[in-house]
């Protein structure tokens, strides 16, 4: 393209080389009367007229030499945001809701279609991006970039031409890999000789900007394609419940591209007022997010319930994923009742893994709640062996579930990047708020409580050690009758990355139990505790050793037995006396009271073993029962020769069925929105009809009219089905999760895969 010219220039040059008094008239095509080619004899030669183009940005060659016509400001006519391509390379194609989605370090192209062929002699074009009420180029959230011909890099926000034709011209743009995420608001401008132009306010031209794993240069980069396949576009997964005896993976829908969880997962960042200067910081952001999901202080997304009592809202084992809740909190503005500590790690994985930053459901089994944070976890009984429930404020959950996030972590020291533990559950404040991490597994591993955030609390959680106390009726000279060294942190369970078995990661969180590397953490942990010096080993010996044993497998509605086993350890005979006692237990700890106790005399020869057992029937147990099926045994023994006193205690769980899912003969090839009908059905497994019973379902991509199938009674032993009827509307593998509950069975699920074509 030549020189671009006004239409004066354009006559001035035509005109050239002549004084004006020497010049002929000039033709009538000065004021556009004339369309076409005229000869002009000046000076006894024979010249060409070109008159000035109709069209802007003609090329005229004049004498040898070529001209672009030019006059008018440069306008946008139209943003092509090239969305299709655009998400498939950054990996947000999957997201239901229609716009341009892009990873922040990674370069994208748009379109734009002008009123004229750009000129880069004459025209500017200025991309902006906007954020927030008040956006400000000192605060980063008024973004210019100048069109230019620099290399693009993951330092600054840059734009290049890519390519122009006529009208049209493509543009290459790149974020920094540590731009602010969020919602930007995108204007062209551009200027021609003083002149400027911009594109109007048009909701429909937002971008959103995303954490991006797969860039180098971003602080969540994972170098693992299989790792970012499971943690950050996996829209399913399981996520463990039960005892660290009987471990059970409970399937969840993530849901994160569904339509309601992005909008959502900035609305979140939005009502915390979360500083925009702070939302480039995945550490920021996780933070922020652990108090906004539950309501606890700030009316956030979900209301924790442990009471048993949920008639005013849903029972938290009926949600069989995010989407549902997200919907109804983005739709309300209202905390959504009610949910316990998987539900608050299911929201959080889909929010994460949203925004772009890998995040895993993370289950410890036996998960220390040490309310005075001294690393212990203390149990006091009485004269009569009975617990005094009063003096008991720590708790061991059978479960509790996390979170973890992976990153680098540039405000600790070298090598505390990666797996980060946070956690949504409202348990404990941390600087005033319910809120929880991140904190480095590498220093919950190594006892460095002092790195942020939450560092202690969580390892607590899984390093406490668990103290039985006896306390006499004065209330003078307690008796430390044992200690647990380990006990709770066991089995930390999530899902492995490109497969739906488990992962035991205990590793990750502790070292070897029992060996010196474990305890100096404890030591280390311990000196920077709330009560340095107060933690103190006080270890008796024992010379009569005892386990407490169940029945393996046993499922709710099975007679079982509980065994003591017992070995003496000294030459001499023993006679030991025992007290056990069961109780119902939810799955934090907290006893309902005990339905069934049985007192043993044993005789125990020198260096011999002996055992008792006990059975418990189901018709005595299952009345008691709530909704994890967990029972609590607790044991106090004597031993008469040295008045050695032991106590100790088991977490059992029963199992419930799983639903079975089968898709219909007729339905074995699904196509996109066609309605598919997929079978379920269960057997009853109690001597107790079950009432109140509904079927609820959730998957990925998948539309129903309604989510809820409710059941007529189901009489003992009975089989009941349910027909859940669904229509897919996106592509690939997706799996359906389906619940039931009734008010004497909770906790059964299942699940299936469905091939959309």
């Amino acid at each position: 393209m030549g020189q671009c010219l006004s239409r004066e220039e354009w006559h001035d040059i035509v005109w050239r080389g002549y004084d004006k008094e020497e010049r002929p008239a000039k033709p009538d095509a000065v004021d556009g009367g004339v369309t076409v080619d005229k000869a002009v004899d000046w000076d006894g030669e024979c010249h060409t007229w070109k008159p000035p183009p109709t069209a802007c940005c003609t090329s005229y060659n004049w004498e040898g030499t070529e001209y672009t016509f030019c006059d008018e400001q440069l306008k946008v006519t139209k943003i092509d945001f090239r969305a299709t391509g655009n998400r498939i390379a950054h990996h947000t194609d999957e997201f239901e809701k229609q716009a341009l989605i892009v990873r922040r370090g990674q370069f994208f192209d748009i379109g734009l279609e002008l009123n004229r062929p750009y000129s880069s002699a004459k025209d500017k074009i200025i991309l902006e991006f906007r954020i927030g009420r008040y956006p400000k180029p000192s605060k980063g959230t008024l973004i210019k970039v100048t069109l230019g011909t620099e290399k693009l890099t993951t330092s600054k926000w840059g734009a290049k031409l890519d390519q122009a034709s006529g009208n049209s011209v493509g543009i290459r743009v790149m974020s920094p890999a540590d731009a602010i995420v969020g919602k930007f608001d995108f204007y062209v401008q551009t200027e021609h000789e003083g002149t400027k132009f911009r594109t109007a306010k048009d909701d429909k031209n937002a971008i959103i900007v995303l954490f991006n794993p797969w860039c180098r240069d971003d602080q969540v980069y994972v170098d693992d394609k299989k790792k970012l396949e499971e943690y950050v576009l996996n829209e399913t997964g399981f996520i463990y419940v039960g005892s660290k005896q009987r471990i059970r993976g409970r399937p969840w829908n993530f849901g994160q591209f569904d339509d309601p969880v992005l909008d959502a997962s900035l609305y979140l960042l939005d009502r915390a007022r979360m500083a925009y200067t702070s939302r480039w910081n995945p550490i920021n952001i996780t933070r922020v997010l652990t108090a906004q999901i539950n309501s606890l202080d700030d009316d956030g997304v979900l209301v924790g319930n442990w009471s048993g009592d949920y008639d005013d809202g849903v029972e938290p084992w009926v949600w069989n994923g995010s989407v549902k809740i997200l919907e109804q909190f983005l739709e309300t503005k209202e905390s959504v009742q009610y949910g316990q500590c998987w539900v608050f790690s299911g929201i959080t994985t889909s929010v994460l893994r949203c925004l772009g930053i890998p995040a895993r459901s993370v289950t410890n089994f036996g998960s220390a709640h040490d309310t005075d944070a001294n690393l212990t976890v203390d149990y006091h009984f009485d004269d009569k062996d009975e617990p005094i429930e009063d003096l008991n404020n720590d708790s061991i959950w059978n479960f509790h579930v996390w979170n973890e996030c992976w990153m680098a972590r540039p405000d600790l020291p070298a090598g505390y990047g990666g797996w980060q533990a946070f956690d949504s559950t409202p348990q404990e404040t941390s600087e005033g708020q319910y809120c929880c991490g991140p904190a480095s597994l590498m220093a919950i591993k190594n006892g460095h409580v002092y790195y942020g955030y939450d560092t202690k609390f969580i390892f607590a959680e899984v390093n406490a050690d668990r103290i039985y106390w006896k306390v006499p009726e004065d209330g003078d000279d307690w008796e430390q009758l044992r200690v647990e060294k380990y006990s709770v942190g066991c089995h930390i369970s999530t899902k492995m990355a490109g497969s739906d078995q488990r992962e035991d990661i205990t590793h990750l969180y502790k070292h070897p139990e029992g060996t010196e590397l474990e305890r100096v953490a404890v030591r280390e942990a311990v000196e920077h505790g709330n009560r340095p010096g107060t933690y103190v080993d006080r270890s008796v010996p024992e010379d009569v050793t005892f386990d407490i044993e169940t029945d393996d497998d046993v499922d709710i509605g099975e007679d079982f037995s509980v065994r003591v086993k017992l070995t003496n350890k000294s030459d001499q005979e023993r006679y030991v006396t025992m007290y056990l006692t069961a109780q119902a237990m939810y799955y934090t700890g907290v006893s309902l009271g005990k339905f069934w106790n049985q007192r043993f005399t044993v005789r125990l020869t020198p260096n011999g073993d002996g055992e008792v057992e006990g059975r418990i029937d189901a018709d005595l147990y299952v009345p008691r029962l709530v909704d994890q099926g967990g029972i609590k045994f607790f044991l106090m023994g004597h031993v008469r020769e040295t008045q050695q006193s032991f106590a100790g205690q088991h977490d059992f769980r029963l199992g419930v069925p799983d639903l079975i899912l089968k898709v219909s003969d007729k339905d074995r090839i699904i196509n996109i929105g066609q309605e598919v009908h997929v079978n379920v059905s269960f057997k009853n497994p109690i001597n107790t009809a079950l009432t109140k019973s509904a079927f609820y379902f959730e998957g990925p991509g998948l539309t129903a009219d309604d989510k809820v199938i409710h059941h007529s009674d189901i009489g003992p032993r009975e089989t009941a089905t349910a027909v859940v009827k669904l229509k897919p509307k996106k592509k690939g593998k997706r799996k359906l999760v389906v619940s039931f509950t009734s008010k004497q069975l909770q906790q059964v699920c299942g699940e299936c895969v469905l091939n959309i074509v």
